[in-house]
């Protein structure tokens, strides 16, 4: 009877050559996680500067308050809490798409709970992204037309208790190019 060889993903193999087999084992692990890790090419963040971001915010805002008017409501103010809350998020779905954060909570519950809360989240994908206004200005029309198109982001654009707005984004790398994530925390 051979001898028992376990690996450490909770299999056992028998074999003659006992601990020669396990050797072989653990060296042939090693070899596949030391490429898995020196050719993997994960999500790089870049730094994002306020300027590669900048126009396209700043459209979005003004896109969501036209809407807001076409509707007869009034327009929201962009809040520096409400920001910051917004570019937590940014980074975070940037990294998983959800509305619920790392920790389990959702992302409004970012905001005090004696106020109204909203989120919304979008993102564009860029083979070739330099950050110039025009790109920014076109990212901004896809994301903002998405938003439009779901019933559920539309009524955090237009609902007329919100008065404040916090816009952020995250720019991202990946192998399909550049992801520029958004995140949209609305508020009172």
């Amino acid at each position: 009877m051979g001898n028992a060889v376990s690996l450490p993903f909770g299999k056992s193999v028998i074999n003659r050559a006992g601990k020669s087999l396990q050797l072989h084992l653990r060296i042939m692990i090693a070899l596949v996680l030391l490429f898995a890790v020196a050719f993997a090419t994960p999500a790089t963040p870049i730094v994002t500067k306020a300027a590669e971001t900048a126009a396209m915010n700043r459209r979005l805002l003004d896109d969501i308050n036209d809407l807001r008017a076409s509707q007869g409501l009034g327009s929201l103010q962009m809040d520096s809490s409400l920001i910051s809350i917004a570019s937590i998020r940014a980074d975070e779905a940037s990294s998983k798409w959800s509305h619920t954060r790392p920790n389990g909570q959702q992302g409004v519950d970012m905001i005090s709970k004696d106020k109204w809360r909203g989120e919304n989240l979008s993102y564009v994908i860029y083979p070739d992204y330099s950050g110039m206004d025009s790109e920014q200005y076109e990212a901004a029309e896809v994301m903002f037309d998405n938003l439009v198109a779901s019933p559920t982001h539309y009524d955090n654009m237009v609902f007329d208790s919100f008065t404040r707005i916090g816009i952020a984004s995250s720019v991202v790398d990946t192998s399909s190019g550049t992801r520029i994530t958004t995140a949209y925390m609305f508020s009172n």
